[in-house]
């Protein structure tokens, strides 16, 4: 009976063939390399110009920050001591250098009541539209208040009505929807508008319920205009 054969064992992995795999994948990528080296580089130095850039123009973003902060406070401090022609000038030059910045709407703020006081509202009004109306921080929510009044000023009542109006929609705290709606109260008297100031007074006593004294007041205000006694 002839025997059988004998399975032959199964030829394992040459030896060192993961070390060649790894090598050749190796000897690939610096062919790849050499043959994109000046990509390479190209990249590189563009992703350090950029780094390098980016950190010049915060530097330089934070330093004119610093300097529109130090000239603001030394024309304000300087403001009562020199006359309106100088102070004119000063603000007008801080808006020409920094214009764009945060400290633009600082600066129109203190420009537009500056106006005001000497009597040159249409001025103002040229002032803070600029940035005005605005509703999204506390600077631009006084801007626009103050552009309010000087359209006031003016006597452009419709567009004193539209701005008023929309601060006592938009305005977050009710002391500023109370003052908007007693501006669009005004306003609208202005141009005859008696149904419109109705409305604003019958929200001013309504939002003044906890007030017993400024409650009395906006009804006598209402009594004025709508003939009933309080």
């Amino acid at each position: 009976m002839a025997k059988g054969r004998r399975p032959s064992p199964r030829r394992g992995a040459p030896q060192g063939s993961d070390e060649d795999a790894f090598s050749a994948r190796v000897l690939e990528f610096v062919l790849w390399a050499r043959q994109r080296v000046e990509v390479l580089i190209g990249a590189g130095v563009v992703v350090v110009l950029l780094v390098v850039g980016g950190i010049y123009y915060m530097n330089q973003r934070a330093d004119r920050m610093a300097r529109a902060a130090t000239e603001l406070e030394v024309i304000q401090q300087t403001i009562p001591f020199v006359p309106p022609e100088e102070w004119v000038q000063q603000l007008d030059q801080f808006l020409a250098r920094f214009g764009g910045t945060p400290y633009e709407v600082e600066a129109r703020l203190v420009y537009g009541e500056l106006l005001l006081e000497e009597g040159r509202a249409q001025e103002a009004v040229e002032v803070l539209r600029e940035v005005a109306p605005a509703y999204r921080n506390p600077l631009g929510l006084q801007a626009t208040f103050l552009l309010a009044v000087a359209y006031e000023e003016v006597e452009e009542w419709a567009e004193a009505m539209r701005i008023y109006g929309e601060l006592e929609n938009r305005a977050e705290f009710t002391f500023q929807r109370q003052e908007a709606a007693e501006g669009l109260a005004r306003s609208a008297l202005a141009q005859g508008d008696s149904a419109t100031a109705i409305q604003a007074y019958q929200r001013l006593v309504e939002g003044a319920e906890e007030r017993e004294e400024l409650r009395s007041y906006f009804e006598m205000r209402l009594a004025e205009l709508t003939g009933e006694v309080p």
